[in-house]
């Protein structure tokens, strides 16, 4: 039994190639359904972020499991699979839990202690646990891992004077205008992104601030927060050739503003410089709109060429985080290496205790049948006593060889010189074998 993980980040792929894989809601609700029905694929988890996406799955058989990957990724992104093929990574076993551990607590993330994933992860745990993907493993992998971030963020400096995605973008603005205080502000969407980048405009000035989404009333929330206006989604355009600053991060599957859609603008605008940060994944602003003048466009891609000039100061402190980390997966994963011998011990106990009853009752019925209710039970209670104490030490030591990974030798001989029926021994976890490819 293994965990694996398939996926895609801002290391291995351009945005471009991210955000033909990135979810939708609708789209995880199809990957979910498509996926709880692949019989090599126990348990599963989608993470959909604006810079990864990873899908998690227990399994029996690796090889299988990726090809049901690949095949849900072929029906439910209808995507040319050779063309991602390279930007995609695996991990199995130690490499997949450890993994998800250096994600969570935000030691992969552009910027490196992050603590935005931390929700992203648990947002997407949650959601698995609504489909019914999720089950004992799953369920010790993400929270182990969401305690040990939170360790993480609270044990260490990482994270100190943090610099998020939509700070940088905010921060290249500001540069170039100085100021942001008579300037007119549109956010589009109001999700978690759109409301960071929008504090973080409103703690450097920004007063004049509308705000519009598809849910009107999601828009209205957060336009209250910062005493801006609500705009109607579908009228967003008429407004565009009074506004500045344009933040966008919406769901959309598509762009929601193209390169024609702003040559009225900026001529009615006579040119005034308008600055786009868009933050959706995939995007939402037509990247052509480069092209005109005075319009200067900050996506992911952009933005991480900046990021990457703001990390030296907190390698040292991410050194300190990773050997947390390291020892918070090892924790998980002794803890599932005795789930490999947890079938063992059950077989094991309910073997000696068929036996235990079987004897019992014939001596209870046959030899000692003129014993009272209360001998009887006495005598029940005795031969329990024998067989606890009897498969105790083989019991403790399975655990404690799990502990020490030498699981493998002694599983094989409990099966044999017990005759235990456990769907033999090539249904017991492993996690030593884990590796990367």
């Amino acid at each position: 039994m293994q965990i694996l993980v398939l996926g895609i980040n801002h290391k291995t792929a351009d945005l471009q190639t991210r955000e033909k894989l990135a979810f939708t809601d609708k789209q995880a609700e199809r990957a979910y359904l498509y996926l709880l029905k692949q019989s090599e694929i126990f348990e599963t988890v989608i993470i959909s972020t604006c810079n990864r996406t990873e899908i998690y799955a227990y399994t029996a058989n690796v090889e299988a499991a990726k090809n049901g990957l690949i095949a849900m990724l072929r029906v439910v992104k209808n995507m040319n699979f050779s063309e991602l093929e390279k930007a995609l990574y695996y991990y199995y076993g130690c490499a997949a839990a450890s993994h998800l551990f250096t994600v969570t607590a935000g030691l992969d993330s552009m910027i490196i202690g992050e603590t935005q994933i931390l929700g992203q992860v648990k947002e997407a745990y949650e959601r698995a646990v609504l489909k019914g993907s999720v089950g004992k493993v799953m369920h010790g992998l993400f929270q182990q891992a969401i305690s040990s971030a939170k360790k993480v963020q609270t044990e260490t400096m990482i994270n100190h004077n943090s610099v998020s995605i939509s700070y940088v973008a905010v921060e290249m603005i500001r540069k170039e205008l100085g100021s942001f205080e008579n300037l007119k502000v549109l956010v589009i969407g109001a999700g978690k992104m759109s409301r960071l980048t929008l504090k973080h405009l409103h703690a450097f000035g920004a007063k004049d601030i509308r705000v519009t989404s598809r849910t009107y009333q999601r828009a209205k929330d957060l336009a209250h927060l910062f005493n801006g206006q609500t705009l109607d989604f579908q009228r967003k355009k008429e407004m565009l050739p009074e506004i500045d600053i344009i933040i966008s991060s919406t769901g959309a599957p598509h762009y929601i503003l193209h390169h024609e859609d702003l040559v009225p603008v900026m001529e009615k605008r006579r040119h005034r410089p308008v600055f786009i940060i868009d933050i959706a994944v995939p995007r939402d602003i037509d990247p052509a709109v480069r092209d005109l003048k005075n319009v200067f466009l900050f996506d992911m891609d952009s933005l991480q060429q900046e990021v990457s000039t703001n990390q030296q100061n907190r390698q040292k402190e991410a050194a300190v985080a990773a050997n947390m980390i390291s020892a918070a997966a090892e924790d998980f994963q002794t803890w599932f290496r005795i789930l490999e011998v947890e079938p063992i011990i059950g077989a094991l106990r309910n073997k000696a205790e068929k036996i235990r009853k079987e004897m019992t009752d014939k001596y209870l019925h046959n030899n000692l049948c003129n014993l009272s209710d209360k001998e009887k039970l006495a005598v029940e209670n005795l031969t329990k006593s024998f067989t606890n104490a009897i498969f105790k030490e083989p019991i403790l030591r399975l655990k404690e060889n799990a502990r020490l990974k030498k699981n493998g030798e002694h599983i094989g001989s409990m099966l044999y010189l017990f005759d235990l029926d456990e769907n033999g021994p090539e249904k017991c976890l492993d996690l030593d074998k884990g590796d990367a490819h």
